[in-house]
């Protein structure tokens, strides 16, 4: 008899539970894009037992993103904080959501000396006024606004949770209200009841972790904001939070002179010296308010902030491209070039075993490509016809053919990242290509990255003129292709033939009903927008 058998019914059944318990059923990573969601772009992650769990983390965090907005927008005039700010000197209840929010408001007002403030929405409507008049503010202008932001935005009762309006001064949670969604909404999603293991929400750049799911993320650098690109750090996350403000997204450009979205609220001038800081905390909320007020600060003052407060790191970029760490910023993830990141396995593997791959091509002979060029790829996705709000970004691969069809980089691979992604293969040209295909299919080429927030749809990626070796290539002709494909919509492709020499060139590429628009532009590096 074995010793099992001798167990008896009950024992198995315990025993049966015990193994259960011990070898739960193995998570897997669900990953979903939509467009358009506050404003710029949603990732969601999330690490989950099926893909009905995950399907309704997607769907449990798009509502209470809804939600949240329907509280906290200053866009929507149906808003709660739009209405209330539409009050005079009353003290009216706000929902518990909203009051939490204005307190961390004056929180993070106080903690800052003044570099957080809401009231900074009358310099946001000075300096776009004038910006479309292509012209800076008066002295005048500027003395006027700063009178007006003088007095206190409003007054709060804790006990019965009321908030009053004090004062005309336009006012705006921008710089809180996203991290403060996003927190909130990886809160109510994260369900182990429902077999929800770990969730990784990201907002245009503002993020968070949570759960059992851990990720290197990527820090963009200031100095080359597109996919792809070198990134300035990256370090892993687990239960954390990660936030970046900057200027390379948005701003006024007037007289030809770019100008930061950012102000000082002290000076009611844009500021000028940080290009990006990037905040590390255990809440999105305040990641979301510090990397706002650590581009208002001076340097030492963000670092001296930064060190005393607990669980909060920074990486701050000056102007001059110099950088400035905390003191407990974390070590740099493990250095990954191309060709191993593109070893990074996907969920499933969709090309033959690997020693049956074939070895990539070699550069060819001739004159290299210019160090000093490099080539942009700007692209909008189109909005669906009928489409109310978000919507979902379509499956999308940005690659390099040589002379003879061959591909020699692969810039750009978005597709979900499990058992949808046979859909992969509906992008028929890269898919099919075997270079390409051999090279990356079954591999990750995304990042989740931490960035200024841009807009929805709008995406640039740089070719640095190397294969997905890390190799530079020769000067000469070359095929820049764009595909995408929807879930049950249209594939569509853009493919145009370029010449790599020495003289720049910018051309606009026709655009279709997945691909709004699209231009090439051969440019010397460090170019400014």
């Amino acid at each position: 008899m074995s010793p099992c058998s001798s167990l008896g019914l009950p024992a198995l059944v315990v025993w049966g539970s015990l193994l259960c318990i011990l070898n739960p059923a193995i998570a897997e990573e669900f990953t979903f894009y939509h467009e358009n969601v506050l404003g710029t772009s949603l990732e969601l992650r999330t690490k989950a037992d099926t893909a009905e769990a995950a399907s309704w983390a997607e769907e449990r965090v798009l509502r209470e993103i809804d939600r949240l907005s329907a509280i906290f927008s200053g866009y929507d005039p149906n808003s709660e904080f739009s209405r209330w700010q539409a009050t005079a000197n009353v003290a009216i209840k706000v929902s518990p959501e909203l009051f939490a929010v204005l307190q961390a408001c004056d929180e993070w007002a106080a903690r800052t000396g003044g570099a957080f403030d809401p009231r900074v929405e009358a310099l946001t409507q000075l300096w776009s006024k004038c910006a479309k008049q292509n012209r800076i503010p008066t002295a005048a202008e500027l003395s006027a606004t700063k009178t007006l932001m003088s007095r206190p935005a409003w007054q709060l009762d804790v006990q019965a949770r009321t908030a009053e309006r004090l004062g005309a001064c336009p006012l705006s949670l921008n710089a809180i209200a996203k991290g403060s969604i996003v927190e909130l909404a990886c809160n109510v999603a994260l369900d182990r009841g429902r077999g929800i293991r770990g969730i990784l929400l990201n907002i245009g750049g503002d993020l968070r972790v949570c759960g059992d799911l851990g990720t290197s993320i990527a820090i963009v650098n200031p100095a080359s904001d597109s996919e792809g690109a070198e990134p300035l750090s990256q370090v892993e996350i687990k239960a954390r939070s990660v936030a970046t403000s900057g200027n390379t997204q948005r701003g006024y450009r007037i007289g030809g002179q770019w100008y930061s979205h950012i102000f000082d609220p002290r000076t009611g001038r844009p500021v000028e010296q940080i290009t990006s800081a990037t905040v590390i905390a255990d809440r999105a909320d305040v990641a979301d308010a510090l990397a706002t007020s650590f581009n208002v600060l001076p340097v030492a003052e963000s670092l001296r902030l930064a060190n005393a407060l607990p669980d909060v790191e920074c990486l701050l970029v000056e102007r001059d491209g110099s950088t400035h760490r905390s003191n407990g910023w974390p070590e740099e993830a493990k250095s990954v070039t191309r060709s191993t990141a593109i070893a990074a396995p996907l969920a499933i593997e969709l090309s033959g075993p690997a020693k049956e791959r074939a070895e990539p091509k070699k550069p060819g002979s001739g004159r290299l490509w210019n160090e000093d060029f490099e080539l942009l790829v700007a692209f909008e996705i189109q909005k669906p016809e009928g489409a109310p709000g978000r919507y979902r970004r379509p499956y999308v691969a940005v690659w390099i053919e040589d002379k003879d069809g061959a591909s020699v980089r692969t810039l750009i691979l978005w597709a979900q990242k499990n058992a949808r992604s046979q859909w992969v293969a509906d992008l028929r040209r890269w898919y099919h290509g075997d270079q390409a295909r051999r090279l990356v299919d079954g591999f990750d080429l995304r990042k989740s990255l931490s960035r200024a927030t841009r807009p929805p749809g709008k995406y640039d990626v740089v070719w640095d003129g190397k294969d997905d070796q890390g190799r530079r290539l020769p000067a000469g002709d070359y095929t820049v292709s764009i595909e995408a494909a929807r879930e049950h919509g249209t594939y569509q492709s853009i493919r145009k033939r370029v010449t790599i020499a020495d003289t720049p060139f910018v051309e606009d590429l026709k655009g279709n009903v997945e691909i709004k628009s699209a231009t090439l532009a051969y440019r010397r590096k460090g170019q400014e927008r």
